[in-house]
């Protein structure tokens, strides 16, 4: 039997990257531009003062004023904090202790009860064929093997409900998949030194699975979430990694992984965008090898300077840091 993964959770830096629940991106323009976004067939009209969510080849409009939360406490294990939740999109996180939240009773889940939850959207994949179910105050909807959770009042899920649709590239310029999700180990083709991108006007940063987790269905290892840079906020992220030491100093940890399993289950890929063209970057961190930022030339360490606003937001991370950070200075706040 292999032996499991070992992910030691970098809390420090958890803390310190991810938002509450309820807040908003500290770079999220109000417009993209229209090359990004490739819906399949029609895309509806996203309402005034929303936003896109996307997960695998599914996006969902939702109220731009909500936040984000971890799926696993939110609906699957919701009586640890019951009710007096903001308004928030979740998906798949860190896992809970196995609990009963009220599971044999009659007439609607409890689970299934915004008194319980509070008002979300929830993503997951799904094997099971396209269509639409209600119970309680629980409207959902499935396209595409992923699984959309509506809890919210009557009038707002249907409003909701009726903007999803399949995209192969969100409106933060990620593709649906990517072929990081066929290879853990795969580093960026052609390869691009970061010190020489100038010009940066944006960055798509995009979350995948890897093969560890998304093999079970062919249809899984699919987008996870995603995020948008722009202007300035683009150009001072590149800037700070390229500013990051060489090395993955001590996040690498391959004595305490599987090798099967030593890349982790997830990874985020930035599509930077700048005078030289688009270059892509990867960021490890959920595993025990290749941990850092990854050009293709150079890996560089991850800093809490350059992960931050790569983890906020869709992108927050319940749990899956490698390594000990908190025990590296370079993680400690700068100035």
């Amino acid at each position: 039997m292999a032996k499991p993964v070992a992910i030691v959770m970098a809390m420090a830096l958890v803390a310190a990257c991810a938002p509450p629940a309820g807040s908003s991106p500290t770079a999220s323009p109000s417009v993209r531009p229209a090359s990004l976004t490739e819906p399949v067939g029609n895309q509806p009209a996203l309402p005034a003062g929303w936003r896109w969510e996307s997960f695998g080849g599914v996006q969902v409009g939702v109220p731009g004023d909500w936040g984000w939360d971890n799926q696993a406490l939110r609906l699957d294990a919701w009586c640890i904090k019951a009710g007096n939740h903001v308004p928030a999109v979740t998906r798949p996180g860190a896992p809970v202790p196995a609990i009963s939240c009220g599971a044999d009773v009659k007439g609607p889940q409890p689970g299934f009860l915004i008194a319980n939850t509070g008002w979300t959207v929830g993503f997951d994949r799904t094997d099971k064929g396209d269509g639409t179910t209600q119970e309680g105050d629980r409207t959902t909807v499935r396209r595409d093997s992923v699984e959309v959770v509506i809890q919210a009042p009557k009038q707002l899920r249907d409003r909701i409900a009726a903007t999803i649709h399949r995209v192969r590239v969100d409106d933060a310029g990620c593709p649906t998949s990517h072929r990081i999700s066929t290879g853990p180990d795969l580093r960026p083709t052609p390869p691009t030194d970061i010190t020489t991108l100038h010009d940066v006007t944006s960055v798509s940063v995009c979350k995948y699975p890897l093969p560890e987790s998304s093999s079970v269905h062919p249809s899984w290892p699919r987008l996870l979430s995603s995020l948008y840079l722009d202007g300035a906020a683009a150009a001072d992220e590149i800037r700070r990694i390229a500013a990051a030491p060489a090395g993955a100093g001590g996040l690498d940890t391959p004595a305490d992984c599987a090798p099967e399993v030593a890349h982790g289950d997830q990874i985020i890929v930035l599509l930077v965008r700048s005078a030289t063209g688009t270059a892509e970057i990867t960021m490890r961190y959920a595993g025990c090898v290749q941990n850092g930022f990854d050009d293709g030339t150079t890996v560089r360490r991850l800093t809490k300077a350059s992960v931050g606003a790569l983890v906020t937001g869709p992108n927050s991370v319940y749990g899956g840091f490698s390594g000990q950070p908190e025990k590296d200075d370079m993680l400690m706040p700068h100035d």
